[in-house]
C-alpha cells in the first residue's frame, strides 16, 4: 500500500486530488496545514507527499525545507502543486531541494501519470513538470 500525503488548506482541492489519485493500492491522507503534514510524516514516514505553497501558520516551501533538512526526509518524493502566479516561488523547491513543481491548471492525466510513475520509482519522475 502506497501512502500519499496531501497538504492544502482549499477542501475543493484535496477532495479533487483524493478523486484523481484513488487507487486500490493507494492510502491517501490529506491535511490542511504544514505543521500537520510534519506531524504525520513523522509518525509515519508516507511515499509521496503533494503540498501547495500558499497555506496559513507554514507555508509548502517551509514544509519542502524542513524535510530536506532532515537525514530521515531528505530523499521523501514531493510533488508542489502551485498555481502559475506562485510557480516562479517554487522554482528553488526544484532547483535547491529537488521537488516537482506543478502549475495549476494542471492536466489530470498528466498529473496522474507523474504520480504514478513517482511512486513506482520512489523518486519524482519529471522535476520541474509543468503537467
Amino acid at each position: 500500500m502506497k501512502r500519499i500525503i496531501i497538504c492544502d488548506d482549499e477542501p475543493h482541492i484535496v477532495e479533487g486530488l483524493r478523486f484523481l489519485l484513488r487507487a486500490p493500492d493507494r492510502q491517501l491522507e490529506a491535511t490542511t496545514s504544514g505543521k500537520e503534514a510534519l506531524q504525520r510524516i513523522e509518525e509515519q514516514m508516507p511515499d509521496l507527499l503533494i503540498t501547495d505553497i500558499m497555506m496559513p501558520e507554514m507555508s509548502g516551501l517551509e514544509v519542502v525545507a524542513t524535510l530536506r533538512a532532515s537525514p530521515a526526509t531528505k530523499e521523501l518524493p514531493i510533488v508542489i502543486i502551485t498555481a502559475k502566479g506562485q510557480a516562479r516561488d517554487a522554482t528553488m523547491a526544484q532547483e535547491v531541494w529537488g521537488a516537482t513543481v506543478v502549475a495549476k491548471p494542471f492536466e489530470p492525466q498528466k498529473l496522474r501519470q507523474l504520480i504514478s510513475a513517482t511512486l513506482e520509482k520512489g523518486v519524482c519522475q519529471q522535476p520541474g513538470s509543468a503537467c
